[in-house]
């Protein structure tokens, strides 16, 4: 592969790299493990192949480092981060209460998933990855991203009905 400048290959990753690290790593970490990501996907960039979009090769590499990260903490597995406190800690200037609560209302329901629910929800849903591609990024065949995304929404939906039965919070 032609090797772009670092700005180049910054400005195309970095949002879809920050996006999903945000939502597996503490907050006070995601800067520091984006950008260790970044640097070994610059690293790496000579052996990228080109089999697969250069944003879900990264994404590849971001999902494995992730669970270094985790590994190397003394066995706390991989979490998903509420977006309850990330939220919480940040001051409005206006009224946005309707639609805070149903972020975090989904925030916490994602809280609730396992992380390869999680993973292939934000992958399929969110950033419009195929499922070949997350199928690729997770390490798991095209069938079993279908099914997981299947259970990952059964189970969003039943959750998210549970937390949300008795009405506003």
């Amino acid at each position: 592969m032609q090797t772009d400048s670092f700005d180049a290959i910054y400005e195309e990753l970095f949002p879809v790299l920050y996006r999903f690290v945000r939502m597996r790593v503490p907050q006070s970490d995601v800067e520091d493990v984006t950008a260790e990501v970044l640097t070994k996907v610059w690293r790496a960039l000579a052996n990228f192949e080109g089999k697969s979009s250069l944003k879900s090769w990264a994404l590849k590499i971001a999902y494995h480092h992730i669970a270094d990260f985790y590994r190397t903490r003394k066995g706390k597995g991989m979490q998903i981060v509420s977006l309850s406190d990330e939220i919480k800690a940040t001051t409005a200037t206006e009224d946005h209460s309707d639609h805070l609560l149903t972020v975090l209302s989904v925030g916490d329901t994602l809280a609730k998933l396992s992380e390869p629910q999680v993973a292939v929800i934000q992958l399929r849903l969110i950033e419009g990855f195929s499922a070949i591609e997350v199928a690729q990024i997770l390490g798991i065949t095209q069938q079993a991203v279908d099914s997981l995304l299947y259970r990952a929404k059964k189970s969003f939906r039943k959750y998210y009905e549970m937390e949300n039965a008795g009405g506003v919070r």
